[in-house]
């Protein structure tokens, strides 16, 4: 993976999305912050915008956010 991948790869959804996509797919803070290895006070943060994961946690967190989203179809 090129780095302009990984830097693409890095960019979850806008805040507001994120919040949707974990309620919708039924799942706790908790259990997203277990699966990237962070504390569920983290996943509120980068849900309310108010800090942005680290490159290779927000690789995690988008391709977790695009697990989700398609589960919940």
């Amino acid at each position: 993976m090129t780095l302009a991948e990984r830097v693409r790869a890095a960019q979850p959804p806008p805040p507001e999305a994120r919040r949707k996509i974990r309620c919708d797919a039924r799942v706790s803070l908790a259990e997203v912050a277990a699966e990237l290895h962070v504390s569920p006070v983290t996943v509120q943060r980068w849900e309310q915008g108010a800090f942005e994961p680290r490159r290779s946690k927000a690789i995690a967190y988008r391709n977790l956010l695009e697990a989700l989203r398609e589960a919940s179809r």
